[in-house]
């Protein structure tokens, strides 16, 4: 009987304390996954910044057009 309920302490003891391993790592994943997030967050908010944008397209020679034509749908079927 004392065997019995030795072999179930140990056997509750020892979930018990793979449970808390895994939660702690758990804990650490979530952190470390919060601290990408939150680096990535700054990086995009780099990444979206107008003036970057503009920086961006000027070193790749890209201009604002002198004239933009816009063409409706009506003015498509016409055609066809």
């Amino acid at each position: 009987m004392f065997f019995l309920v030795a072999l179930v302490y140990v056997s509750a003891t020892t979930t018990l304390s793979a449970t808390g391993y895994e939660s702690q790592r758990l804990e650490q994943q979530r952190d470390e996954l919060r601290r990408q997030n939150a680096l990535l967050e700054v990086e995009v908010a780099r990444l979206d910044s107008p003036t970057r944008i503009v920086a961006e397209a000027k070193r790749l020679g890209l201009v604002h057009p002198a004239q933009v034509t816009v063409v409706s749908p009506e003015s498509l079927s016409i055609k066809r």
